[in-house]
């Protein structure tokens, strides 16, 4: 009998509901990826079934049983033979990225006869076979892979051909050449679906990275088969870290054919164990010159060497998208930090771990969008790792460490974590080089963008129909101008200009066309003064030795408020124009030609003709003291004893205390304390005064001394109390010298105008002082690296200098006046081509001795109109001298007949003439300007009066006696003393007449 349900009991039970709610899953809207095959073409076999098989990321798109055509069959109809599709959301930015460093597989494989009507699935299963005949099988296979990442990004429709090639390498009996691999045509089109129009815009104005670990050379040990290689780095990528991890496999042996320098990189993240055949479609090329090699490593010696054991080969990359966030991180990291590598090898008994930090600040460069690095490899050290990169290391590395056979190592104490310790004990080791020699080993990667990280800026170009409108329509009405810039306090217009001309003198002028006919169609107005003779270029150089540029490249903003702040008024004829012209004293002929002399480094006719001034002036302190410090490049005895002549003449003068005081240190610290006491107490408000006693007191390690003597200066210029000594820097002055001038602007380190005043004169340690205590405290500019190559050039240390030279230039990029000190040096080397070139770069120098020894690499329409902005710019008898070589050159070489009897070749020998003139009135004393007159008047009488002045002047007429005085064999190009046969280098080869 059934026991019944009570009825309270039996109603609760029916009404208690049964429904269980299902919480909403949200599905993104999806893009939809198609694949067509379109044709399988195998040129050399009769039409036979393939089943073909396409991958992509892991998951498989497509596997079907298609028939091939054969090399003469036309397809009538566009057939499609198998056809598949993917689903992908483009919303997950982190599957995008990994999207960008995947191909597009395709494996096919022929059928025989009794499987042709095999299915989709059974042909599947023929790519899996595990038989004892998998090699046979696999012999079979064509491979190959397709770069589909432009169809996510931007492309809605991709047809491609692509040559597949088989899997595993045949022997070479049964290879095919190329035109008889099977041939594979497909369509690729992507249905984007509109609610992702965000996404879309998004992965199209995407930025990616692509890293190439080509090889690594001088490893520790030989390449061995029984060894495991690997490398890891990082990549940009689109999740909470902003990087991910990037595994390069197992790297291999050299090939006997292979060349580092021109390769098809492999995709690695597909590549495994033997699979070699998965090569990418992009082919890098490049040559060793176009290697970053900033730790100056060899290496033609160990890449152009075919059977080095030592070397490891990967040529394979990785590549990532990178959305704008990812640009922003990317920009900020490598501004702070270097990027990470790591190679490791290990086998059953011992094993080597390595690092590498990669230097991609280049990258940050406007425009730049490749880098080739040559970076050494260090032992592994979390510590270093993490200073130099901000992350921990990558890989696991091995804790056998860095201990082989024969190696020397030294006891140090145990500092950290590091891999580098060999043993358990408190005592580490420093461990042998990373090499397996007494070098380190080393990588060479790339580093691709496929768009700058900084666009370069192009600026606009304006038309001369646009300024004509501009000065038309600002010239209709008479406006106040005033000078309201930032930091400007003064609002007059014509103390603005008085202000800047002394910094505008150094702009050059020449090569502008519209300057030559200033005067006469710009001379009346001044707005078309302004807008002919802005100063870009001063302001440039102000930004470059101020201001580390790459602090401001980040906004377009920033940038052009530096650029507003050191915007320099007008050029130096504008302030003639508005304000008028002042007489300066007129210089005396002989100082003039002496100071000019020394200026373009001939120094026996310098020390010539301050000889002679010093004779016609005895009583002049200031000659004494110029012919001191001319004597300096000479001999420094006689040097001291002309400065000393000068000191018992004007005991007060303070280049005379500062040169003599600099004379003495060189011998004596000591005594020349009581020369830098009078400096001070003479004149106590000159502030380059207090800035070279405190470098001299900071050599002699008094410090406390060299710390108040700051004290003092600082209050000085706190309370205004500066007193600026009227002695510029330039030509036609006693402190002008040979070299492009440092620019030096106020708001700069007052250590490197004191450095450049010491340089002046010779005071070549005192510099070095000053240059160290400005690096100090403002840190590496360009100014810093041109003072420091100047006084190891001046000390006769020309590699040093050029090795300074080209760091600078390496870190601040091109600047004319290091450009111009390079080549100075490298024709001091007498490596005239490198010279040639270095002034190619330089593009515009400013000082005369630059240019001249540039004006033979130029062509001769160029010569001839910077040798005439010169000479109206700077007109001294040695740039005559150049012109009248440039005369005498198309008198000697013209076409046309006799050069005798030419029109043209007369008028040239006549325009020569008259340049040999000019130098004459310049300097009395050239003894080739005599010389070229005696060879071209007519007159019996004046030609042996040329003649005769000339051998006074010190010119030698016969071969055997060339020489003029002492020291002319050191004469340079463009000498007016000596004769143009005595130089025999290069540049002047062609000059001799």
């Amino acid at each position: 009998m059934k026991k019944g349900k009570i009825r309270s009991e039996a109603s609760i039970s029916i009404t208690k509901p049964d429904i269980q709610f299902k919480e909403e899953v949200y599905i993104p809207p999806f893009d939809v990826l198609t694949i067509k095959v379109i044709s399988f073409r195998v040129p050399d076999e009769d039409p036979k079934h393939f089943a073909i098989k396409m991958t992509f990321y892991d998951q498989l798109l497509l596997t079907a049983i298609i028939k091939s055509i054969g090399s003469r069959e036309i397809i009538k109809e566009q057939k499609i033979l198998a056809s598949g599709d993917m689903n992908y959301d483009p919303s997950d930015y982190e599957k995008m990225c990994l999207f960008a460093d995947c191909p597009l597989v395709v494996n096919a494989q022929p059928l025989k006869s009794g499987e042709t009507n095999l299915s989709g699935e059974s042909g599947d299963k023929l790519f899996l076979n595990k038989s004892s005949s998998i090699v046979t099988s696999c012999q079979n296979i064509s491979c190959c892979n397709i770069d589909i990442l432009p169809i996510f990004l931007y492309r809605d429709k991709m047809c491609i051909t692509k040559r597949m090639e088989p899997m595993i390498e045949p022997s070479i009996l049964h290879q095919k050449s190329w035109d008889n691999l099977p041939l594979l045509t497909i369509e690729l089109s992507v249905m984007r679906n509109p609610l992702n129009t965000h996404h879309h815009k998004l992965l199209k104005e995407a930025n990616y990275m692509k890293l190439t670990l080509i090889a690594s050379y001088n490893m520790i040990v030989p390449y061995n088969d029984e060894y495991v290689y690997s490398a890891a780095s990082k990549m940009p990528l689109h999740n909470e870290t902003n990087c991910g991890l990037v595994t390069f496999n197992q790297g291999y042996r050299i090939p006997k054919k292979y060349r580092c320098m021109s390769f098809y990189p492999k995709w690695e993240s597909l590549r495994l164990s033997d699979n070699i055949f998965t090569k990418g479609d992009e082919k890098i090329h490049f040559n060793i010159e176009d290697l970053q090699n900033y730790h100056d490593i060899d290496v033609n010696r160990y890449v152009h060497n075919r059977t080095d054991p030592y070397t490891t080969v990967w040529g394979s990359f990785h590549r990532t998208l990178m959305l704008k966030d990812s640009n922003t991180w990317l920009w900020r990291h490598l501004r702070q930090y270097k990027w990470p590598l790591e190679v490791h090898m290990y086998g059953e008994q011992d094993g080597y771990s390595f690092m590498a930090f990669l230097d991609l600040f280049q990258l940050l460069y406007p425009g730049e969008t490749t880098i080739r690095l040559v970076a050494p490899l260090q032992w592994i050290n979390s510590q270093a790792m993490m200073e130099n990169c901000g992350c921990d290391l990558l890989l696991r590395s091995n804790k056998k460490g860095p201990s082989t056979p024969g190696s020397t190592q030294k006891p140090i104490k145990n500092t950290g974590d590091s891999t580098q310790a060999s043993t358990n004990t408190d005592v580490g080791y420093i461990a042998r080089p990373t090499g397996s020699n007494e070098n380190s080993a080393f990588v060479i990667v790339e580093v691709k963008l496929d768009k700058p990280l900084k666009k370069a800026v192009i600026p606009p170009q304006i038309t001369n129909a646009e300024i004509e409108e501009m000065l038309k329509e600002m010239e209709r009405g008479a406006n106040k101008r005033e000078c309201t810039g930032r930091g400007q306090l003064d609002r007059d217009w014509h103390a603005t200009v008085r202000s800047a001309v002394n910094s505008l003198r150094k702009v050059p002028h020449y090569g502008m066309t519209e300057f030559c006919n200033f005067n006469r169609q710009f001379s009346k107005t001044r707005t078309r003064v302004e807008l002919t003779t802005s100063c870009w270029q001063d302001a440039a150089v102000y930004v470059n030795n101020n201001f580390v540029v790459q602090d401001f490249l980040s906004s377009d903003e920033l940038y052009e408020e530096m650029l507003m702040m050191a915007h320099a008024c007008l050029m130096k004829t504008t302030c003639d124009v508005l304000v008028g012209i002042d007489n300066p004293h007129e210089l005396d002929p002989v100082l003039r030609a002496a100071r000019h002399a020394r200026y373009l480094q001939d120094i026996p006719h310098a020390t010539e003709l301050y000889l002679q001034l010093v004779v016609q002036r005895p009583r002049d302190a200031d000659c004494w003291r110029e012919l001191g410090t001319c004597l300096l490049d000479v001999d420094r005895d006689w040097a001291n004893v002309c400065i000393s002549k000068s000191i018992e003449l004007n005991p007060r003068h303070p280049l005379t205390l500062l040169s003599k005081g600099c004379i003495v240190f060189e011998k004596d610290p000591e005594a020349a304390e009581i020369f830098f006491v009078a400096l001070l107490s003479l004149h106590p408000f000159w502030s380059t005064g207090w800035i070279v006693a405190n470098a001299y007191y900071s050599e002699r390690e008094l410090f406390n001394l060299a710390d108040e003597i700051m004290m003092y200066f600082k209050k000085n210029q706190t309370k205004g109390y500066v007193d600026i000594l009227g002695y510029p820097r330039s030509w036609n002055n006693e402190l002008g010298d040979w070299w492009d001038y440092t620019p030096l602007l106020p708001g700069m380190c007052p250590y490197y105008h004191a450095a450049d005043l010491l340089l002046r004169l010779r005071a070549i340690t005192l510099a070095e002082v000053c240059v160290a205590r400005a690096l100090s405290e403002a840190g590496e500019s360009a100014a810093y690296f041109h003072l420091v190559a100047l006084c190891c050039r001046l000390r006769g240390h020309i590699d040093e200098a050029l090795c300074h030279i080209r760091q600078g230039i390496q870190k601040f990029g091109e600047i004319s006046y290091m450009r111009s000190l390079e080549a100075e040096c490298l024709h001091k080397n007498k490596d005239y081509d490198g010279a040639n070139a270095c002034f190619e770069k330089a593009g515009t120098c400013v000082s005369a001795y630059s240019i001249l020894l540039a004006i033979p690499n130029c062509d001769p329409q160029r010569a001839r109109s910077v040798l005439v902005d010169l000479i109206r710019r700077e007109p001294n008898a040695y740039a005559w001298m150049a012109l009248a070589d440039d005369w005498m050159k198309r008198a000697t070489t013209g076409e046309g007949g006799d050069a005798d009897t030419t029109d043209g070749q007369k008028s040239a020998k006549t325009c020569a003439a008259a340049c040999a003139v000019q130098a004459l009135k310049l300097d009395r004393r050239a003894g080739r300007a005599w010389a070229l007159l005696a060879k071209l008047v007519t007159p019996s009488a004046r030609r042996q009066h040329c003649r005769d002045m000339a051998i006074a002047c010190g010119y030698q007429w016969t071969d055997e006696c060339r020489e003029m005085g002492y020291h002319s064999q050191q004469s340079l190009c463009y000498k007016v003393s000596t004769s143009l046969q005595e130089c025999q280098c290069k540049l002047c080869s062609h000059l001799i007449f």
